[in-house]
């Protein structure tokens, strides 16, 4: 599937242009924490942008949301295996 092998890359871009992701999703977090004073994780902030990208694609086919979709997707993965080995807890 090339869409895999493209999101790997737009991954590496991605982790050069803005630095690592790890650092970026739990400072946005905390951001966003402070902005709505409730507790917001970085695999929140994922799962936001992923239904963000389902609402663009919802009436217009744009590969680029699919892509950022598979890479918001890993790294929620990643991010939530981190939060829930220090005990972080999600939105409720």
């Amino acid at each position: 599937m090339k869409i895999l092998e493209k999101a790997i890359k737009t991954f590496e871009e991605r982790g050069t242009q803005y630095g690592d992701f790890v650092t970026r999703f739990k400072r946005t977090a905390q951001s966003l924490t402070q902005l709505i004073q409730a507790p917001v994780t970085g695999s929140d902030i994922c799962k936001m942008m992923i239904v963000e990208k389902l609402s663009r694609s919802h009436d217009n086919y744009l590969e680029d949301n699919w892509v950022d979709i598979i890479n918001y997707a890993a790294m929620a993965d990643a991010l939530q295996k981190e939060e829930k080995q220090a005990k972080i807890r999600p939105i409720k």
